[in-house]
């Protein structure tokens, strides 16, 4: 049997207005994407994305990730079943972080629901639908940016806002928060997200004064990784507090286990490793009461139709997948928003359309 293994890049963009800015990314010019195929002689073929340029998220630098892929694709066993890769690739091999393990695990999961002629929704036990709510954000930029696009984004019909802030001054923050719960009103939910922006102490006394805008949650208020802090800031506040960057894996799960509910979890596919790996996550969060959102980067139609098949399977709480949004140059198509919705194309697998012609071929290589 042959078998051949490609990854390609491309690079895509959004325009100006819709640049990413947060407290941890600064401005990001593109976004950095990758795409890993998967062909077989026996008929089996399947594509998975994600994005290469989060060493803020990943702590992998963005020259490290292909490099990292390719050493994981030469040491799993591509003449085997696909279900049995996939447990091989569940064991998490030494040295394959996760960005590198989720890529596999995207083409795998699309292709063998491609495969078996089913959506990847109901290959991972929920049900398809064409449609689903989704947030928007709100990155950094001048006000009155900020201004018109709240008018777009509630005139587009989305519901559920995030707010990034921690860029600038607190004071800034505020008068943001104040001018959209003005012109939002009750009915929209309003989250805001510091991507681990501040110190335990500023925590507390910033949660504070956000107590009287009626936030859904804030993301991330709390270095990543200090889970003592996460615990005293929650102790705090009545606002819900969701970890993000500080919820890497297994280890970070229980953590987040331990401080309990009203504690929220953001999982994605790139810190956990890919979708089965979000899918386990899921399980012990639901066993412990935890409030969840299924979220990704800002990434591609193809890792955003992902997600949103994981969360069509979930059911969480909160869906973040605003990630395409917008692009320019997207060799994925098939995707769009509409009501404050994502809409997504029927079909088997995730039933977008992958242009390869619009990417360039990092490598290729026959795995038999």
């Amino acid at each position: 049997m042959r078998i051949t293994v490609s990854l390609r890049s491309a690079d895509l963009h959004y325009p100006s207005d819709l640049q990413v800015h947060t407290a941890v990314s600064g401005p990001i010019p593109s976004l950095s994407a990758r795409y890993l195929q998967v062909e077989r002689s026996d008929g089996f073929s399947g594509v998975g994305e994600v994005r290469a340029n989060i060493s803020y998220l990943s702590h992998l630098p963005e020259s490290a990730v292909d490099p990292a892929i390719r050493s994981l694709c030469s040491r799993l066993p591509w003449s085997a079943e696909p279900e049995d890769i996939l447990s091989a690739l569940s064991s998490h091999p030494a040295g394959a972080p996760p960005i590198a393990t989720a890529v596999v695990e995207n083409a795998l999961v699309e292709g063998m629901a491609r495969r078996d002629r089913i959506p990847v929704a109901r290959a991972l036990g929920g049900t398809p639908r064409s449609r689903v709510a989704t947030n928007q954000c709100l990155f950094w930029g001048p006000d009155a940016l900020f201004d018109r696009l709240v008018e777009r984004f509630l005139a587009e019909g989305f519901r559920h806002l995030k707010v990034r802030i921690a860029v600038s001054t607190f004071e800034a923050d505020l008068q943001r928060l104040s001018r959209l719960r003005e012109r939002a009103g009750s009915d929209v939910s309003i989250a805001v997200d510091a991507n681990g922006a501040w110190s335990e102490e500023e925590a507390i006394e910033k949660l504070r004064a956000l107590q009287g805008y009626g936030l859904a949650y804030v993301e991330q208020p709390t270095r990543p990784g200090d889970w003592a802090a996460f615990r005293r800031a929650a102790e705090n506040t009545s606002i819900p507090l969701m970890a993000d960057e500080g919820l890497q894996g297994p280890k970070d799960v229980e953590a987040v286990c331990l401080i309990g509910p009203p504690a929220l979890a953001h999982l994605k596919i790139v810190k956990l490793g890919g979708p089965m790996a979000v899918l386990r996550a899921m399980k012990r969060l639901r066993e412990a009461g935890i409030g969840v959102m299924i979220g990704q980067m800002n990434e591609g139609a193809m890792a955003t139709a992902m997600t949103a098949h994981c969360v069509m399977a979930l059911n969480p709480e909160f869906a973040e997948l605003y990630g395409c949004y917008g692009l320019l140059d997207d060799p994925t198509s098939g995707v769009s928003y509409a009501d404050g919705s994502i809409v997504l194309p029927p079909g088997p697998g995730l039933g977008v359309i992958f242009d390869a012609s619009r990417c360039r071929l990092v490598w290729s290589e026959r795995m038999d």
